[in-house]
């Protein structure tokens, strides 16, 4: 596995100083001696095929890595610039607020039950069911199932009850009263 110069640079510095390394100092460093080697660098682009340097006598050398290694800088290959930024596809917007993208999510979970209402198939509660699923997992392991919790209960408009099952606080807040207790602590149940 070839590992990109930078990295051996820093596996090499990071051995050589041990506790005493700095890592700002170190990448400081880098980065100049990085773009003092760019002013020297014709920008030709290549096919991007490493070049092979010649090998003399791998058994002679007293380290065979430093054979390896070209002797002189040949056509550096970077990468072809971007002129546009990249766009995150379906992801969420970057400056949108934690609250806003829970409720996003709770807004995503009232539609799978607006659906599951209007839908008339055998299997449509498993898409609802996924959905709540989907939101309490997500909140469960980044350890925020409290903040779940609170957002839940304030977007349906219920007290908050912080002892409550997240599975079974979902599917009440997002389910418009409109389902006995009983079904919902076995959707809860099956989904725990």
């Amino acid at each position: 596995m070839l590992l990109p110069a930078r990295t051996i640079k820093y596996i090499d510095a990071l051995n050589r100083a041990g506790d005493r390394f700095d890592y700002w100092k170190w990448l400081q460093r880098v980065r100049e001696e990085e773009a003092t080697q760019a002013e020297h660098v014709s920008p030709i682009i290549t096919s991007g095929e490493p070049t092979i340097p010649e090998i003399d006598n791998l058994i002679d050398t007293p380290d065979r890595r430093t054979a390896l290694m070209p002797s002189e800088p040949g056509v550096v290959t970077r990468p072809a610039t971007v002129s546009r930024p990249l766009h995150r596809i379906n992801h969420e917007a970057i400056a949108d607020t934690p609250e806003t993208r829970l409720r996003r999510r709770l807004e995503k979970v009232r539609n799978a039950w607006d659906k599951f209402q209007a839908s008339r198939t055998r299997d449509a509660v498993y898409l609802y069911l996924e959905a709540v699923f989907t939101i309490v997992g997500h909140y469960k392991l980044r350890r925020k199932t409290r903040t779940l919790l609170r957002h839940a209960f304030k977007f349906a408009g219920l007290p908050f009850y912080k002892d409550a099952d997240p599975f079974t606080a979902v599917i009440r807040c997002a389910c418009d009263r409109s389902v006995d207790n009983k079904t919902i602590s076995k959707w809860a149940r099956a989904l725990s």
